[in-house]
């Protein structure tokens, strides 16, 4: 796993995306940007992802044409990822016991046309 700075500094400079990411093989409609795929392979996040990918298909979800997904970092190491309709009205949120994510300040991504982007991306 990539130092938190490291990530950091690599994370700010995606930028849009050069092509989207099918990492659910089956699915045809979830993708990532570049950036996604960066973050959860300097983060080790595939769970986090997997996270998303299983809310997305919720019905309540599926209705909202753009989410915002806030994974918060807590000091004891639990996390909580909160789904919002980008006017901060909560869709969802799901709790872990313990996480290992390496940037103690989470990460929000977005969620639009069957596309999981950073926020720098969209």
């Amino acid at each position: 796993m990539e130092k938190p700075e490291v990530i950091r500094n690599s994370l700010a400079q995606c930028i849009g995306t050069s092509q989207y990411w099918k990492i659910f093989p089956d699915d045809f409609q979830f993708y990532i940007t570049d950036g996604v795929k960066a973050m959860y392979e300097m983060c080790e996040a595939l769970w986090l992802v997997s996270a998303i990918f299983f809310d997305v298909h919720k019905e309540k979800i599926r209705k909202e044409d753009f989410v915002v997904y806030k994974l918060k970092i807590h000091k004891d190491r639990s996390a909580v990822l909160v789904a919002e309709d980008g006017n901060y009205h909560e869709l969802s949120r799901e709790e872990f016991t313990y996480t290992d994510f390496p940037l103690s300040e989470g990460i929000m991504l977005y969620w639009c046309d069957n596309i999981l982007m950073l926020p720098s991306e969209y």
